[in-house]
């Protein structure tokens, strides 16, 4: 409707103009355009752009309605006309008030209001309308100089018909089309998106592995219980020399899924494929390496969309199924996260709920040094379980908290106190078992974040800091629609930590791309991505200086786990500015080429590196390598400041 009103002298105008004299046709719009200003006066209500950019070209095409010659006109009034609205639109967006967003905001909360995909929206559709104005400039334009004759009433012209009218109301028509269908059409489309994204997948118990089998001479070497953060080596003996030999390794994912990978080698002189040191000749590895049969497993149920790997609570089966002309083995194989006497508990620390992981047998007089692990904005603590059991199973006592909580009970990433990591670290510090001198604290994405935050402000008395994917910069609070307009993520004391904007409406592109597909994505069984990483590149670029985090005042060293491919925000980029404060020789950052957001602790499928209809980044062999070597550097840096605690 605020459209309709806006356009309304217009819309009088066009229907006289062809019909009346000139001057009558431009009074009676400006009559009505000035009426509207009087009467917006008095109930105290804005300007728009439009309206007061209405009063001033009627204002002007009057003028010249009582000066130029009607004969003049008719061939000049239509083009002056249609540019005076180009005009007002272009001015309106240059000067920061798109026409098309005053109109819109009244529809809208003020939350939505202030989002930058609102803004993006608005803008891009003002230039929409820019571009129909321009357009209709040119084309009546058109007549006057082809023909210096025509003039608009003439109706055996057929370019002046089409050119004066025809031509331009259909721009306007499809202009005025697309603003009325668009808004409908994409929240229509990405709440089908949304869905897809958002549904969560049922835990299942897990399948029973089929029944081991062994049919002629080969004979297949591979550990039958490891765990993640150990390799995975598969050899095969008893094969023909230049015989064709596959191997087909299945797992069933925490859900249900089914992943699989499969390569096929040519036997070497001495009959043995060991896949350590021999690469395939095609399949979905191509290079030599103990642990590819894992991590170059694909997601193949065809019933879900794929999905990032997450590996069962509790032993993961993996079967290795071997074929050639000499025969077939099969056999299953377990992998998983804790050595045989861990313990993990559930614990309560300050009213929120955490595990606690031992290692196995009695404490030492002094205690196990100690690890707390603050997973990332996807709550709860169930994601840090496996890094606790790993931990555990080389030494360390390790708890994870949940520094915020679960998607669906509470907006996600909004005033979180900082006092909360303090917390968990001060929890584990006191206990019996734990060694209180050595401990050091994990953070991932905005954990790493809230952690560092936390150490800038000198809330943590830790050893040392492992950030996997940090933030050099505190951002602001993030909810399940986006970012939240004025709010923080973090608190100090009660107080709002100071923080970088993200620009939401960068996404916007990506956001109606992913709209524009959705209907192709959701029959093709596909994802459709967000890579949040735009938005975040162009929020560090503009992030205040209050935002930066502080890392020159934390005293314990630091070591940095990022990936070369993060999609979801600049952490490589990140961590260089964070330890470039500090130039601390004990410092360390590890930069994975090929590897994602998530750098996870153990060896698992690469591919499917996206959650929730976000990319993560990375996969493959470069994923997998980082998975391999962050374990070694986590207990390298762990090693070091312990002992350095102990010294």
């Amino acid at each position: 409707m605020g459209f309709v009103i806006g356009f309304a002298p217009w819309i009088v105008y066009w229907i006289l103009v062809g019909n009346t004299g000139f001057v009558t046709a431009v009074a009676v719009a400006f009559g009505i355009a000035l009426a509207g200003q009087v009467l917006q006066r008095a109930r105290r209500q804005p300007s728009r752009t439009l309206e007061v950019g209405t009063v001033a070209v009627f204002a002007l095409l009057l003028i010249a309605a009582l000066l130029v010659d009607d004969a003049v006109l008719a061939r000049w009034l239509q083009p002056l006309s249609n540019f005076g609205l180009f005009a007002i639109a272009a001015v309106g967006v240059l000067v920061g008030r798109p026409f098309v967003r005053e109109y819109a905001v009244g529809s809208v909360d003020a939350a939505t209001a202030a989002g930058g995909g609102f803004r993006y929206v608005t803008t891009a559709m003002t230039w929409m309308w820019v571009a129909a104005f321009g357009a209709m400039t040119l084309v009546s334009l058109i007549p006057p100089i082809v023909d210096g004759d025509a003039t608009m009433r003439d109706d055996g012209d057929p370019l002046s018909i089409v050119c004066y009218w025809v031509l331009p109301y259909t721009l306007m028509g499809v202009a005025g089309l697309v603003s009325a269908m668009f808004p409908g059409w994409f929240d229509k489309t990405s709440h089908l998106l949304a869905e897809q994204s958002s549904m969560e997948p049922t835990v299942v118990s897990r399948p029973s592995p089929p029944e081991d089998r062994v049919e002629g001479s080969l004979v297949l070497d591979v550990v039958e219980d490891s765990r993640h953060d150990q390799p995975f080596a598969v050899a095969v003996r008893g094969a023909e020399p230049g015989a064709a030999l596959t191997v087909r390794t299945t797992g069933t994912d925490l859900f249900g899924s089914q992943w699989r990978s499969e390569a096929v080698f040519v036997v070497p002189a001495d009959g043995t494929v060991d896949v350590t040191s021999r690469a395939p000749v095609r399949g979905d590895w191509d290079v030599a390496d103990s642990d590819a049969p894992l991590w170059a497993m694909r997601f193949v149920s065809d019933d879900r969309v794929p999905e990032l790997f997450v590996p069962p609570a509790g032993p993961w089966n993996v079967t290795v199924d071997v074929t050639s002309a000499q025969g077939r083995v099969r056999r299953t194989v377990i992998r998983r996260a804790a050595a045989p006497g861990v313990t993990v508990t559930e614990r309560e620390v300050d009213g929120r709920p955490a595990l606690l992981a031992l290692p196995a047998g009695d404490a030492p007089t002094a205690g196990w040094p100690g690890v707390v692990c603050f997973g990332g904005s996807e709550g709860g603590v169930d994601s840090q379980r496996s890094n606790l059991e790993m931990l555990a199973s080389h030494g360390w006592s390790a708890l994870a908290y949940s520094w915020v909580d679960e998607p669906g009970t509470e907006p996600t990433l909004v005033d979180i106190p900082l006092e909360r990591f303090a917390t968990a670290v001060t929890f584990l510090r006191t206990l019996a078992q734990v060694d209180g001198d050595r401990v050091t604290a994990v953070g991932t994405s905005r954990s790493a974040e809230g952690l560092l935050a936390a150490a800038c402000d000198g809330l943590l008395d830790v050893n040392g800091l492992v950030l996997t994917s940090p933030s050099s910069v505190s951002w602001q609070a993030i909810g399940p629609e986006g970012e939240i307009p004025d709010t923080p993520s973090w608190t100090r004391r009660g107080r709002a930590v100071p923080w970088a904007p993200l620009p939401g409406g960068t996404l916007m592109p990506q956001l109606i791309r992913n709209a524009w597909h959705a209907h192709r994505d959701i029959a093709a069984g596909r994802p459709s991505l967000l890579r949040l990483g735009t938005a975040y590149r162009a929020g560090l670029a503009a992030a205040p200086a209050n935002s930066i985090l502080h890392s020159e005042r934390v005293a314990a060293p630091l070591l940095c786990l990022t990936g070369e491919d993060d999609e979801l925000w600049p952490s490589a980029d990140m961590a260089t500015a964070l330890l470039a404060r500090r130039a601390e020789r004990h410092d360390e950052h590890r930069c994975f080429p090929g590897a994602g957001h998530l750098v996870r602790w153990g060896m698992f499928p690469s591919g499917a590196q996206w959650t929730g209809g976000i990319a993560l980044g990375g996969g493959g062999i470069g994923q997998a390598r980082a998975q391999r070597e962050a374990i070694q550097c986590v207990l390298g840096f762990l090693s070091r400041t312990a002992a350095t605690t102990s010294a």
